[in-house]
């Protein structure tokens, strides 16, 4: 059975442990939750059979085989600091912005040591999970929740960090077509429902096939069709050369943190 430790349990890392104890394989884990965040861990402990709250980060630590770093970036240092994690015990950090040479500044046993990078749809089992560097049983993890992929260094791992904060701005970008609806006179709970329905079926397309996103884009626009007067006029060279520029900006914070 593989005993995984999660220190922190916020909202990514309860989407991993309820994403892991849905899974197929689920039978072969066993959770250990730190009890910083008492009402979250509390829940999950009474809603899933092999969770358990520990006393402390260190009895998480001592119970597992594989720890899970979910805790914010500011509290990296204090939180390690507090901790004596074995050379045998691989710590795989969720922390973002916070490099593997500052992690292991705090860890005088040198455990293995494996960033990812998992996303809320990771507890639908539909998330794929950025890592680095490759680990075998992390991957393992990581496949039943949705797959991963695997960065060939830190730099490009922070490439697949930037793009993770364009989450917002697409929530956005619907905000903005369901607000022009509304200045035209639909109310706003037929403006949501109607675009609802307009990408919750792209993201099925996104979900079930295997094309090439360039594909997808010539997929849904012909040759003179709305579709394609929209994606020119709006998705123009100075709009992605902004929106180039911004991802720019996110990497640089993110590399600068590391």
């Amino acid at each position: 059975m593989t005993r995984i430790g999660f220190i922190g349990v916020g909202e990514i890392a309860s989407a991993m442990v309820e994403g892991l104890a849905d899974c197929e394989a689920k039978s072969d884990l066993q959770f250990f939750l730190s009890p910083r965040n008492a009402e979250r861990a509390q829940h999950l402990a009474e809603s899933i059979e092999s969770a358990t709250i520990c006393e402390s980060n260190q009895d998480v630590v001592d119970s597992s085989d594989l720890v899970v770093l979910a805790v914010l970036p500011q509290q990296t240092e204090a939180v390690l600091g507090d901790l004596d994690i074995p050379a045998e015990t691989t710590l795989v950090s969720a922390v973002a912005g916070v490099a593997t040479e500052h992690l292991a500044a705090h860890l005088p046993h040198s455990p293995t040591i494996v960033r990812i990078i998992p996303l809320p749809a990771v507890r639908e089992r539909k998330g794929v999970t950025a890592m680095y560097p490759a680990n075998d049983a992390v991957e393992e993890l990581q496949g039943r929740l949705g797959g991963s992929v695997t960065a060939a260094d830190e730099t490009m791992f922070s490439t697949l960090s930037a793009v993770t904060a364009t989450m917002s701005a697409h929530f956005a970008f619907l905000q903005t077509i369901t607000t022009w609806l509304v200045d035209r006179g639909w109310d706003q709970a037929d403006a949501d429902h109607f675009i609802r329905g307009q990408f919750v079926g792209l993201g099925t397309t996104l979900a079930e096939t295997t094309e090439p996103i360039n594909d997808l884009v010539a997929a849904h626009e012909t040759p003179g069709g709305l579709n394609e007067m929209l994606n020119q006029e709006w998705m123009n060279e100075a709009n992605r050369t902004a929106l180039a520029s911004a991802l720019d900006a996110v990497f640089a914070r993110v590399t600068k943190s590391d």
